[in-house]
């Protein structure tokens, strides 16, 4: 009997700290069976380049505008031509798109009225796919394909005259002309009154000349200017 209690005394002395000891691994090796700590590793910081305001771009436009056709708030587009340069580098690659709306219609009226549009353009997507916001307005455009149009320095384009001086003359000489020829020639009643009319319709020019619409077909050639700064990331 006493050597049955011994053994069980030796076994109970022998599994406690043994018990002891695995309980207690949990607690001494955290780093085995924890999580991993997290380690804050120093990010590259991203490089930027900003295109200063006022910076004018070359683009050709996307877009076809007339004042008798469009609205405000129609969508409008352009492709830049020509690339932006900042510190010798490439900021603003050629193909890049500008996104805009139009903001003012004005149809043309008597009285000198010219029509009037404005658009501003908010958004440039890069050949790379970055897109950024932008603020710009027309500054200047191509008038050498026969277009009577002007911008003002909000970037507004109007429109010229519809008929010239010299063109309203000439016809007022030729409905004239034409009266004379019909009374000489016998002309009805009718066709004298028509004759008469034609020439009240360019008198009525002559005194109320007609503003011009403005048009601004795809392709036109035009200078947009940055009115903030512009900033995207570079890979250089």
């Amino acid at each position: 009997m006493g050597k049955v209690l011994t053994a069980i005394t030796v076994m109970a002395l022998l599994v406690v700290p043994a018990l002891a000891q695995e309980g207690e691994m949990p607690f001494g090796l955290p780093h085995r069976n924890g999580p991993q700590p997290v380690r804050n590793e120093p990010t590259a910081s991203k490089k930027t380049v900003t295109v200063p305001a006022e910076t004018e771009v070359r683009v050709q436009m996307l877009s076809g505008i007339h004042t008798r056709v469009n609205h405000a708030n129609d969508v409008v587009a352009a492709r830049l031509l020509q690339p932006v340069y900042v510190d010798g580098r490439v900021a603003l690659p050629s193909g890049s798109i500008l996104d805009g709306r139009i903001t003012l219609i004005r149809n043309s009226g008597h009285v000198h009225h010219p029509a009037e549009l404005g658009l501003r353009f908010d958004k440039i997507v890069l050949p790379d796919g970055q897109a950024e916001t932008m603020a710009g307005v027309l500054a200047g455009m191509d008038t050498s394909n026969r277009r009577n149009l002007r911008i003002d320095a909000e970037g507004h384009l109007m429109g010229g005259r519809a008929l010239s001086w010299k063109t309203l003359i000439g016809g007022v000489g030729f409905g004239s002309l034409g009266a004379i020829k019909a009374v000489a020639s016998g002309a009805t009643a009718v066709s004298m009154s028509l004759t008469f009319a034609g020439v009240a319709a360019i008198g009525y020019e002559l005194l109320w000349p007609k503003g011009g619409d403005v048009n601004l077909p795809p392709e036109t050639p035009c200078l947009v200017r940055l009115d903030y700064p512009l900033t995207l990331r570079v890979s250089w």
